[in-house]
């Protein structure tokens, strides 16, 4: 008999260690519907995780304390498909910050973590047995580059090229863009793309034909679309995520691209909205079709189901998590009215597993 596949939402979130951090929900793929099935308290601010259904692992960032300073560390969890359960395996330090994401490569070999406060990469070994190894590698960015004197590194995010070979960090301080390769285990800094000063980089997404990436610019509520090539990325445009006629202050977050790459999602915190892109064919160029309320406040993420018929969005300030639709031919979004309260939710990661 073909096991009926299961998708499991993860959310991590800003919480104390006595606070529940991490939540898994069900999610029904016809109606969108969230049960929640499990909470796990124990990590402070475990504000991003990253899921291998493969494997049946979630790593979860989590802020430590070392001699009185901000370090980090990385929990492992074993997820049951069957029951949503979680059951801690290891704890593993990491950077010599906080960190603010996590990435993974298909493969499940290695873990990257990014510290905005410390302004560096970290690279992990993910062990045989699924759990997060030993900290292989820490670059800082003001030992590799260029900084005047009025900027900060601020690592925001990585994210591996489609063929993987490439690491791409977002330095929100720098306006810049560093790429890596990993070399023996080990992080090879490999050279930078030089955005408009004050943008602020923050997270990137490429395109599913390879040929572009997109990156959110916090700073400046921007989108900048970019040409890639072998290792490379190339600035072809910037364009606003907010309203022509909006007067106020906002701050971008997150963006994801839409299976069929036809269109390109962005958050907006203060203006509280998500903005829909249309993507130009042959060209990766976008234009503005919809800006719609998250109805909640701070959209710190979202994700597209990965049958990519709703959205979920994390409201931070809102404290909850509200489904929209997305509609197959526009890509366009319809709230559902349907909400789940959480506190402080700033990171929602569907995945799907085989029962």
């Amino acid at each position: 008999m073909t096991k009926k596949a299961r998708t499991l939402i993860f959310t991590g979130a800003y919480a104390e260690a006595t606070q529940t951090g991490v939540c898994v929900y069900s999610f029904d793929d016809e109606s969108g519907k969230m049960e929640l099935l499990d909470e796990v308290s124990g990590i402070k601010n475990p504000t991003f995780v990253n899921v291998n259904p493969g494997t049946e692992r979630l790593y979860a960032i989590g802020e430590i304390s070392d001699d009185g300073e901000k370090a980090a560390e990385i929990v492992t969890f074993a997820i049951d498909p069957a029951s949503g359960k979680l059951t801690e395996l290891n704890r593993v330090r990491s950077v010599s910050s906080s960190t603010c994401h996590i990435q993974r490569d298909e493969a499940g070999k290695h873990l990257i973590v990014t510290s905005y406060h410390g302004g560096l990469v970290g690279l992990h070994r993910i062990d045989e047995d699924g759990v997060a190894g030993e900290l292989l590698d820490e670059k800082k960015h003001a030992e590799l580059v260029a900084i005047r004197d009025d900027q900060q590194p601020r690592a925001h995010s990585a994210f591996y090229s489609p063929d993987e070979k490439y690491i791409f960090v977002q330095d929100l301080g720098l306006d810049k863009i560093l790429s890596y390769t990993l070399v023996n285990e080990t992080l090879n800094y490999v050279g930078e793309t030089v955005l408009d000063e004050g943008v602020g980089p923050r997270h990137l997404a490429f395109h599913p034909s390879g040929k572009y990436a997109y990156v959110i610019n916090e700073l400046n509520s921007s989108v900048t679309v970019l040409q890639y090539e072998t290792g490379r990325l190339s600035p072809l445009e910037t364009v606003s995520t907010l309203p022509v006629d909006f007067d106020g202050e906002s701050y971008c977050a997150e963006i994801a691209v839409a299976e069929d790459g036809r269109t390109v999602y962005g958050s907006n915190r203060g203006h509280d909205s998500i903005v829909v892109f249309s993507v130009h064919e042959g060209t990766g160029r976008l234009s503005p079709v919809q800006y719609i309320s998250t109805e909640g406040g701070h959209p710190r993420h979202f994700a597209l189901s990965p049958n990519g018929q709703f959205l979920i969005v994390a409201n931070r300030d809102g404290n909850n998590l509200v489904l929209y639709t997305v509609d197959p031919e526009d890509g366009k979004l319809d709230y559902t009215g349907y909400a789940v309260s959480q506190s402080k939710p700033v990171c929602v990661k569907p995945a799907v597993f085989a029962r």
